[in-house]
């Protein structure tokens, strides 16, 4: 027999054998690290709100004794959480599975599985806490209404004590508000659980934090990456007012920029928000009497900006302030479903209009 040829043959197969297990090495190794990628991406979509939508808060209650895995099957059945195994997990990786307090807690399925464990952790249980929620849009003197109809505190105690001078040394903030503004628009709307017998310095307290920790946490860095022209008193007065024209979470973007397109032109704004809040009432059409009323917030006698917030804007208008979709609209007009028609031109607009009457 040829050792040569069964050399080279042996050769042959070990190089084939090599080549095979390195394809199968190769394979088994993105086979993992897809597997891990995949895993990554899954879980933490697991850690976003079970609905972010609903805002309603349930009581729940977590016994003494009780284990990780049996609470987090728990919170998945009652519709608080996605998935109880990413609970379980994610608790157990910040050590938080040890720490969880028994007690009766109001949870919501708008909260993430991290400001759920945060709550259990810190023992922030029901007691005699007042449950109290600020709709967006909310002027100062609905949440006043608000706060007196729980009976935390009268109407009258809480408009005297909103003047922006005695918050003014706590928040920074503050300092730097035209020097007759109150803090319309400042107080931000959320669902918060207060102590009854407080003052009216102490909610109003509360409220302000609340729009501190939010402007400042999503809202500072996006105003400042854009290189908007305003300050923050200015956009938060453009969010307020693009709070009460915009129905539709899609549209307030698209009426941001309206907006800003129309102060970079030197347009007046015409918003019938401002006229409502000067005339303290919705109406569903501004008579031509009220388009003429004499007030600085009157968009549509003066130009630029009104000199303050017409009430207290979600997270999603200040964003939209702050971040305003790049459109070339001037107009929008309300549909009457929630949505609107926007258009570039004066004749695209009036165009609209007729087509919405003719539908009447």
């Amino acid at each position: 027999m040829n050792v040569k040829y069964l050399y080279h043959r042996f050769n042959e197969s070990s190089v084939l054998k090599y080549i095979k297990d390195r394809k199968k090495t190769t394979f088994m190794a993105f086979i993992l690290i897809t597997t891990i990628v995949f895993f990554a991406v899954w879980f933490k979509f697991m850690l976003y709100p079970k609905d972010a939508a609903n805002k309603t808060f349930v009581e729940f209650e977590v016994s003494s004794g009780i284990t990780a895995n049996q609470l987090a099957i728990k919170m998945e059945k009652q519709g608080l959480i996605k998935n109880h195994f990413v609970f379980k997990l994610y608790a157990k990786m910040n050590g938080g599975d040890v720490k969880i307090k028994p007690g009766k807690y109001y949870l919501s399925p708008s909260m993430t599985p991290e400001k759920i464990l945060d709550k259990l952790v810190k023992g922030e249980i029901i007691n005699n806490d007042v449950r109290l929620t600020i709709p967006e849009g909310s002027t100062l003197n609905i949440i006043a209404e608000i706060f007196s109809e729980k009976g935390l505190i009268s109407e009258e105690d809480f408009l005297v004590s909103v003047k922006t001078e005695k918050f003014k040394d706590k928040y920074n903030f503050l300092k730097d508000f035209p020097p007759d503004a109150d803090l319309e628009g400042f107080l931000f709307p959320d669902t918060y659980f207060l102590p009854p017998g407080k003052s009216a310095e102490f909610y109003i307290d509360v409220l302000l934090k609340r729009f501190e920790e939010v402007f400042f946490s999503k809202a500072d860095k996006t105003l400042k990456e854009n290189k908007i022209d305003h300050t923050m008193y200015e956009i938060v007065t453009l969010a307020s007012i693009i709070e009460a024209e915009a129905k539709l979470e899609s549209e307030r973007p698209i009426i941001a920029g309206v907006f800003h397109n129309r102060l970079n032109k030197g347009m007046p704004l015409q918003s019938c928000a401002t006229i409502a809040f000067v005339l303290d009432e919705h109406k569903e059409v501004l008579s031509l009497k009220d388009l003429e009323i004499d007030s600085p917030y009157n968009t549509y006698k003066n130009l630029g900006l009104p000199p303050g917030p017409i009430g207290s804007p979600g997270l999603s208008s200040i964003l939209a302030a702050a971040n305003p979709a790049e459109v070339d609209y001037l107009y929008f007009l309300a549909k009457g479903d929630g949505s609107h028609i926007f258009s570039k031109t004066y004749p695209e607009h009036l165009s609209a209009q007729n087509k919405i009457q003719n539908t009447k």
